[in-house]
């Protein structure tokens, strides 16, 4: 029963993942990652520029959590399958997936941080990406404690 419960909230959260990652790429969802300031000192194509780089690069975060969490899916099947070549092939796969995900984090830290503005460090759409990658974080955490 327990096998089943951890098989239903990975597909869930991988759905969820995918769809999310799949609208920040096209463009929709970009208020999760960034806030858009109707002041008159910004250019609203630069934000818009803006906005659509940090959503792709969320959505690259976005699929690796994807990636993680089918490899834990699938580690977890072929478990309670005994199938243990199965088990070991998508262990592997997770950790590649993890380390994925480590990479395209430091990655978009990366990008966020090289601003040439001090104040521009601590906006809120700074705060936004931030607590959108520490929620995949808590969540990847979980799925792994989980499996």
């Amino acid at each position: 029963m327990i096998e089943l419960l951890r098989i239903f909230v990975a597909v869930g959260l991988g759905c969820a993942s995918a769809i999310i990652g799949m609208q920040l790429l096209r463009g929709s969802y970009l208020s999760l990652v960034f806030k858009f300031d109707d002041s008159k000192n910004f250019e609203k194509q630069q934000q818009e520029h803006t906005a659509q780089l940090l959503g792709k690069l969320a959505a690259t975060v976005t699929f690796a959590f994807f990636a993680a969490d089918v490899c834990l899916l699938f580690f977890e099947i072929g478990r309670s399958l005994n199938v243990p070549p199965m088990s070991q092939i998508f262990s592997i796969g997770c950790d590649v997936a993890m380390i994925a995900f480590l990479v395209l984090t430091v990655r978009l830290f990366t990008k966020l941080g090289t601003t040439k503005d001090p104040k521009a460090k601590f906006k809120s759409s700074n705060v936004r990406i931030s607590t959108y990658v520490l929620v995949l974080v808590i969540l990847l955490t979980v799925l792994s404690l989980l499996f």
